[in-house]
């Protein structure tokens, strides 16, 4: 089900765009301006997936990281989350993926504790 951009999601996109050389950052933050998300919960991973109003998606055929790796915070509980942020064949937004390795679900990622690699 598609919903608002969160908090954290905005966050962490708006952190990566800063890394970006124009004009790849100013489409990212239009992007993002104009993006619903829609959750895909596992047992250990988030992943978002970004709907662009306006944007029709071309047939998926891989997709790539904006900032190569992406980086790591904290989980509520004090483990490691990694995240990366994806860009579709276009260079446009199209998903974040949250991974804890620690037994347990995702429960609130701190994005205060944001790091790159």
């Amino acid at each position: 089900m598609k919903r608002p951009v969160n908090d954290l999601e905005r966050h962490i996109i708006v952190r990566v765009a800063e890394r970006l050389p124009e004009p790849k950052r100013s489409q990212l933050l239009q992007d993002l301006a104009h993006a619903e998300a829609e959750s895909f919960p596992s047992e250990q991973a988030d992943r978002v997936v970004f709907h662009i109003s306006g944007y029709e998606r071309p047939p998926y055929r891989g997709q790539e990281s904006f900032v190569w790796g992406g980086g790591e915070m904290k989980d509520k509980d004090g483990e490691t989350v990694d995240w990366d942020v994806y860009e579709d064949q276009n260079g446009r937004l199209l998903e974040l993926e949250l991974i804890r390795y620690a037994p347990g679900k995702l429960i609130a990622a701190d994005w205060r504790t944001l790091m790159f690699f």
